[in-house]
Formats: structure tokens, C-alpha cells, sequence
């Protein structure tokens, strides 16, 4: 297995970048988050991180300990939900050492076990996150109803307790107006499509992720199965949209590609929503071989991922003034995209 971090994997050509399939469980020993108090929640985070991490290839971190920039790092790497981020209640987040697994802790459920991998890799999400799932299981007793399934703290996870997703830059179908009809069409075979960090979440730079809704009465293999067909049909509409208006425009939206690589090259301050703009006209330009001898072999989506506050803080090593970001931000999407020896990590 390639254990390079997922959104570092450069495959610019396809609008898929990445699935995710997140397993909710609860613990039948406690009461569930609603009705767990401090001393239960610290309780039960100590027992299940000494448990699980003296397994070889997890590590343990407090969220309530962290920084406020480490936890915004997490959160901008779909480490953690922003549930998580915002608690005030004892939590935590046990991570596998190759970055494949993350399990949050006291969230809106005790456990929340994610995978993220990259392109189109939901099965592989699957087995990792059922197999982490399983060693789970091996010390503690999930709250499970034999008729009902999995029982979680929103009735709309009862059932297999599985959100599987797809992260899709979807620019063309954005521009053109089609995705509210394809949205308002989801919801009738039990799919949804969010913004960025899921639920409440905005898209950015036209990335958006496709989930299921549905897990009660279905098994995970019909999850995945619609999940795949749903998204190959919008993924389909997506290229046919662009392919027909790159005939019809091809000097224009040439013009706009590089004069976004001009931007991003040569500006001396961006704010995150003009730079995540450029950003994807350039991803979607890479797609049709445009910039082939401009750019390093990187993903853009690493960069957009990179340019948010918390990562930035990180990448940059700098403790620069809030009125300083859109200088900082400019000066490292110029190192990362001129210098091909940095991979923007």
C-alpha cells in the first residue's frame, strides 16, 4: 500500500480526489453523548485510547490540549469534524502511524472511525476503516439492536452507523448552473452533495462531497455500490459539460488557466477564496495537459488544502499577524508552484 498522506497523491486528471468512509459506534457500557458527563467521557476516552494504542501502529492525542492552531491543522486535513474542534466536553483522536486511520473520540458518537484514501479508492476506505472497526469490537460491546442495527445519537446513522463519500471538484457543473437540479435529484435515491467539510459546510474552490443519507434497512455494499454509480454519473456530466464548452471556448478558457498560473506565480498578496479560485481553474486546465512544463509534480488540492489558516501557520513556521495572511499565503504558493523540489507538505 502507497502510505503517502492522500491529498499529497498528485492525479489532477480526474474530478474525483479522494473518498472517505466514516463508521459511527457507541459503546454499550455509557450512556450516549447527550447524556455523558465528564467524568464518563474522560472515563471512557482513557479506556478505549490505552486499549486500542497498545495495538502497534496508533498514537493518542487530547483535542481539549492541543493548540488552537493544531486543532484548525486537523480539521483543514478532515482529521477531525468540526463538532470535534468546537467541544468543550473531554474528546480525543487516536491516528494510525500511516495516517490511513483516524478515530475520533466523543464527537456526537463515542467513536468515530474514518478512513480517507485517495482517487477513487472507497472500497480499500472500506476494508480499513471495517478492519479497525473489527479490532475494536474484539475488546468492547457496541450498543446494537438485532432489528435496528448500530445504535448512534442521530437517528439517521442508526442502521450500518456507515457514511461513505466522495471528495469532486465539480467547476463546469458549478458555472453552468446544473448542480441544483442534480442536488435536488440526490435526495430520492438517499445521496446528498455537501461543501467541503461536509454537513453546514460551503463548497470551496468547487470542491464538494457526495455521501449516502441512508443506512438503516441497507447493507454497506449497497451504500458503496450507489455511491460509485451516483457519482461516475456526475463525475460523467461534469467532463461531457467541460469537454463541450473547451470546443466551442478553447482560447478563452486557455487564457483563463494561464492567467491564473500568472496570479498565483507573481502575486504578492491573495486572499483564500481568490487563491482557491485560481487554484482550481488550474487544476481543471492540468486535467486537458495545460501547464505540463510550468508545474512541479504536486497535488493541486494539496495546496488548497495548505493555504488555509491553521496549515499555513504550520507549513510556514511563522506566528505572522492575522492582517499578515494574504501576504504569507501569496509568498507560499509562489515557493510551492516555482520551486518543483517542494512538495507543499
Amino acid at each position: 500500500m502507497n502510505n503517502m498522506k492522500w491529498y499529497n497523491i498528485h492525479d489532477d486528471n480526474s474530478p474525483i480526489i479522494s473518498c472517505r468512509v466514516r463508521l459511527a459506534r457507541n459503546l454499550k457500557k455509557y450512556p450516549f453523548f447527550a447524556k455523558l458527563d465528564k467524568s464518563q467521557a474522560t472515563e471512557m476516552i482513557n479506556e478505549i485510547s490505552k486499549t486500542i494504542v497498545r495495538e502497534n501502529g496508533f498514537y493518542f492525542s487530547h483535542i481539549g490540549q492541543k493548540s488552537d492552531i493544531e486543532k484548525l491543522s486537523l480539521l483543514e486535513h478532515h482529521k477531525i469534524s468540526l463538532d470535534l474542534l468546537r467541544g468543550d466536553n473531554p474528546r480525543g483522536l487516536i491516528s494510525s502511524v500511516d495516517d490511513t486511520i483516524h478515530i475520533m473520540l466523543n464527537e456526537e458518537d463515542h467513536i468515530r472511525i474514518q478512513s480517507i484514501r485517495p482517487g477513487k479508492n472507497v472500497r480499500n476506505a472500506f476494508a480499513l476503516a471495517n478492519d479497525t472497526d473489527n479490532l475494536i469490537e474484539e475488546y468492547f460491546e457496541y450498543a446494537f439492536d438485532e432489528k435496528y442495527g448500530y445504535l448512534t445519537s442521530c437517528p439517521s446513522n442508526v442502521g450500518t452507523g456507515m457514511r461513505a463519500s466522495y471528495m469532486v471538484h465539480l467547476p463546469m457543473l458549478e458555472v453552468t448552473g446544473k448542480l441544483p437540479r442534480i442536488i435536488n435529484s440526490l435526495s430520492s435515491v438517499g445521496m446528498t452533495i455537501r461543501g467541503l467539510y461536509g454537513e453546514s459546510s460551503d463548497p470551496i474552490g468547487s470542491i464538494y462531497q457526495i455521501s449516502n443519507q441512508v443506512t438503516l434497512g441497507k447493507p454497506e455494499e449497497e451504500i458503496i455500490s450507489n455511491l460509485e454509480n451516483i457519482t461516475n454519473q456526475i463525475v460523467q456530466n461534469e467532463m461531457e459539460t467541460f469537454q463541450s464548452k473547451i470546443k466551442k471556448h478553447k482560447v478563452f478558457f486557455e487564457d483563463q488557466v494561464y492567467r491564473a498560473y500568472g496570479i498565483l506565480t507573481n502575486c504578492r498578496q491573495i486572499d483564500l477564496k481568490e487563491a482557491r479560485k485560481h487554484l482550481s481553474t488550474m487544476r481543471l486546465g492540468r486535467s486537458v495537459g495545460l501547464l505540463e512544463n510550468e508545474l512541479p509534480n504536486i497535488s493541486i488540492y494539496a495546496i488548497m488544502m495548505n493555504i488555509e489558516y491553521g496549515n499555513l501557520k504550520i507549513n510556514t513556521n511563522s506566528d505572522f499577524l492575522d492582517s499578515e495572511i494574504d501576504i504569507v499565503r501569496a509568498s507560499y504558493i509562489r515557493k510551492v508552484l516555482i520551486n518543483p523540489h517542494n512538495k507543499g507538505e
